[in-house]
């Protein structure tokens, strides 16, 4: 049986709350208009939808040489990238995870490592309709605001516009050699 192999899955969520490791079910503020699904990765509660690009890199990180803490450093920077390439300048916030624009959280990483291998990672905000956030505390952090690509720059920034930009960013930061592959519902 050969290796695992290492796969960066990039999708857009039916609408959907999820709750990390970390988080209390106090961080919910009211009542929801989608369900709470609790998962086994770090962080706290988020939102996941339409508009919104969410990374999954399934890579052998131990055996790459890549802890954890580098692995998040390293999805926060192809976020960065991504913005930087848009004409944003966004920033790292020390004890919040994630990628910033001042007080404003543009995307989100929650990660679990199992056997070496990575799961869960990135959630970038594209033109997700940002209401979705009202009813909760995002990742359990007070007096912090969450953004968009859209609302950001004053003009759509769609998740197809994104996909590209990521992907490459990604295959940068970790030094991945990606294979393209057909995706459902893809045209050729």
């Amino acid at each position: 049986m050969g290796a695992l192999p290492e796969v960066i899955v990039l999708l857009e969520h039916e609408p959907v709350y999820t709750q990390g490791r970390r988080g209390g079910r106090d961080h919910v503020l009211t009542e929801l208009s989608a369900p709470v699904v609790d998962t086994d990765r770090g962080g706290d509660v988020t939102f996941h939808g339409p508009g919104q690009l969410v990374v999954w890199p399934i890579l052998r990180l131990r055996e790459r040489g890549i802890g954890i803490a580098a692995y998040v450093r390293g999805l926060e920077e192809a976020a960065m990238q991504t913005a930087l390439e848009l004409g944003l300048k966004p920033e790292r916030v020390s004890g919040r995870p994630g990628v910033w624009l001042g007080n404003r959280k543009l995307a989100s990483v929650g990660v679990r490592l199992q056997s070496g291998v990575s799961r869960h990672g990135l959630a970038l905000n594209c033109d997700v309709e940002l209401s979705w956030f009202d009813g909760i505390r995002a990742c359990g952090i007070d007096r912090a605001t969450t953004t968009s690509l859209t609302a950001e720059l004053g003009r759509t920034v769609t998740v197809s516009e994104c996909v590209p930009l990521v992907r490459d960013a990604l295959a940068t930061v970790f030094g991945l050699r990606l294979s393209p592959v057909q995706c459902l519902g893809e045209e050729q």
